[in-house]
């Protein structure tokens, strides 16, 4: 019986590396990937109905990414090598099920935050679950700075910018999928748009905030088009947003064009939040935690409850289960990688 294992995209690995490595040659710190960058955003949840998306969410769910598999080793190497911080946004496939994740992963290799979107947007739940307690927060303390990251909608929410504000955090990863200009909903009154939005967390956090958005070329339309349908023509191409914000919401980079592709690169500066968290710093002196205060549960909530050899409740975290306590690369990975070396410089020879 042949077994087929759910592989992403190699393509997609492969650019996330090499964007990864040109951070690197050009002495970046740390790389921002948008959301679900890995293997893309399912535009498609929004445009077709169920039944015509089924062939797309098959070969999605292929192409998602579980944190065990090569390809998400390749990339933590890849940030090992360079001596980068990596926030990689992805789809996240655990057993059967799949989340819109983020990974922090330091210079060397590490994953130090693991992170599930608390709620996928709309027609997101069609395809993707919710993250548990012990996947979302925020922040990390790392040798940069306070880092963080929410993906897309998530920087609407109230109490995830109180929760990363009172945290500290000093830059931001603001992880978008395609770019959406600000515009009033349809039948509703609310002005929404991730132009908007991601100003909005600059100003009300004080950070620095760097916000990654995917492309949408004419061929990537046709390849988020059911099977047996035509594109219609109307479809807009989506190009690239990226921008990078100062803390109070100033542009650190000049407004590249739509169709950007590529790196958006700035020099960051800690002390530059200083003048912004005098004015007003939420989750510090123009906070009121005697009358105002944000309760999280961080405990992972599993299906399972085992009792452990002393009768209690035996407990494990999202990390320990998906092996992200273990070392990236074990013994026998490490003599694999030696021999491929050794096979380079002998062919270069």
């Amino acid at each position: 019986m042949a077994i087929t294992k759910y592989k992403a995209a190699a393509a997609g690995v492969q650019k996330t590396i090499d964007f990864i490595e040109e951070a690197g040659d050009k002495g970046c710190k740390l790389i921002g990937f948008p959301e679900v960058w890995l293997p893309g955003y399912p535009g498609w949840l929004w445009i077709y109905s169920y039944g015509q998306n089924l062939p797309l969410m098959q070969k999605y769910r292929e192409n998602s990414l579980a944190v065990d598999s090569e390809e998400f080793r390749r990339i933590r190497r890849a940030a090992r090598d360079n001596s980068i911080f990596v926030s990689l946004g992805f789809a996240e496939i655990d057993h059967g099920t799949i989340f819109m994740s983020q990974a922090l992963i330091d210079p060397h290799g590490n994953v130090i935050n693991h992170r599930r979107k608390i709620k996928p947007t709309h027609y997101e739940k069609v395809l993707f679950g919710d993250g548990s307690g012990d996947t979302f927060m925020p922040v990390t303390e790392t040798e940069l700075g306070r880092v963080g990251h929410l993906a897309c909608w998530e920087h609407g929410n109230p109490f995830l910018k109180a929760l990363a504000v009172s945290q500290g955090e000093q830059i931001h990863v603001a992880a978008w999928p395609v770019y959406s200009n600000s515009q009033v909903l349809p039948m509703s009154d609310l002005t929404w748009g991730s132009d908007v939005t991601t100003l909005e967390y600059a100003i009300e956090t004080g950070s620095w905030v760097i916000a990654p958005f995917q492309r949408l070329t004419a061929e990537g339309v046709k390849k988020n088009t059911p099977p047996g349908l035509t594109p219609d023509p109307d479809t807009p191409t989506i190009g690239g947003y990226a921008r990078i914000y100062k803390p109070g919401g100033a542009l650190a980079v000049p407004n590249p064009t739509e169709d950007f592709d590529g790196l958006l690169i700035a020099e960051i500066d800690l002390d530059a939040i200083h003048l912004v968290k005098s004015h007003a710093d939420w989750g510090g002196h123009y906070m009121r935690p005697d009358l105002i205060r944000l309760l999280v549960d961080t405990s992972r909530k599993g299906l399972i409850t085992e009792i452990d050899p002393n009768g209690g409740i035996k407990s494990h975290t999202t990390a320990q289960h998906l092996g992200l306590d273990r070392p990236l690369d074990t013994p026998r990975e490490k003599t694999m990688i030696s021999l491929l070396s050794a096979s380079k410089r002998m062919r270069n020879n």
